[in-house]
């Protein structure tokens, strides 16, 4: 299976109150639907916020429509999340999960995560600091599945292998977004060069790949994705991984932190492991 856990929703659908309109959620659906045809599995519908989150930031979700050949993972009239995250679908169908990236700047806003959390199948950050990358790699904040760095601008940190192996260790994934790497030249040679970084830093564990596409036309095919690993120093093997196992290691990691405080999750996984297996454990274990 394949997964793109970043198709973003507009930029004003992140302010409180802010809300899609049917014209962009239909190129939202067209986007959904081309990746399924692409191959994907599972996607995530991305909204991005910066300042502190509270509730009213999920009202946006109230007008969700109807997406061709898709399995939401949340209720259309209420709003609830509806089954596991990597919860299979049937033939010939993708799996449309919320995804929720906050743009941290200082440490209060982390500590919203807490409020909307449970709504939101997958938690990321980005960090804009050095103090604030620091903080979410080493478990300040427990709300956190992926660190997402943005990937076409200069960062003015440093992403440092002693400070995101501490991520890794907790099992938080690190994001390379495809998208800036299609913009102009300029565009590009920063996305290499804050690409290349992720992959020294993290050795090409526990990166995934996702697309940030904002239209149909910029998604691309999975294994087009993995060759573009080669670029970066990549092999392929890894690059593969990030498009498929170390995606859904995302997600087992956000299924389970919602479900038990603080767990761990083993490398390998049995039947009783899988989301409502985990669930049953955490209900006898309360």
């Amino acid at each position: 299976m394949f997964y793109d856990l970043n198709i973003p929703l507009p930029e004003a659908a992140g302010k409180v109150g802010g809300h899609v309109s049917s014209q962009e959620w239909a190129q939202i659906a067209q986007t959904v639907e081309q990746a399924r045809l692409l191959g994907y599995s599972v996607v995530a519908l991305n909204l991005t916020l910066q300042g502190k989150l509270a509730p009213e930031h999920l009202s946006v979700w109230n007008t969700t429509p109807e997406f061709k050949n898709a399995q939401l993972s949340w209720d259309r009239a209420t709003g609830a999340r509806v089954g596991g995250a990597t919860r299979s679908v049937g033939r010939g169908k993708i799996r449309v999960l919320r995804r929720l990236t906050a743009v941290i700047g200082d440490a209060a806003q982390g500590h919203s995560l807490a409020s909307v959390d449970g709504a939101y199948d997958i938690v990321a950050v980005q960090p804009t600091n050095d103090a604030m990358l620091l903080a979410a790699c080493n478990g300040t904040w427990d709300a956190v599945d992926i660190v997402a760095l943005d990937m076409g601008q200069r960062w003015n940190f440093v992403a440092k292998q002693k400070v995101v192996t501490q991520a890794l260790a907790l099992g938080v994934s690190l994001e390379i977004m495809y998208q800036p790497a299609l913009a102009g030249e300029k565009t590009r040679q920063q996305w290499v060069s804050n690409a290349a970084a992720v992959v020294r830093a993290t050795r090409g564990r526990s990166v995934i790949w996702t697309s940030a596409a904002r239209r149909a036309l910029d998604l691309r095919a999975p294994y087009d994705i993995a060759n573009l690993g080669e670029v970066l120093q990549l092999n392929g093997d890894l690059s593969k991984r990030a498009l498929a196992a170390n995606a859904r290691a995302a997600l087992m990691h956000a299924f389970t932190r919602s479900s038990t405080l603080r767990a761990v999750i083993a490398p390998k996984h049995s039947a009783a492991d899988e989301p409502e297996g985990l669930a049953k454990k955490a209900r006898m274990a309360s």
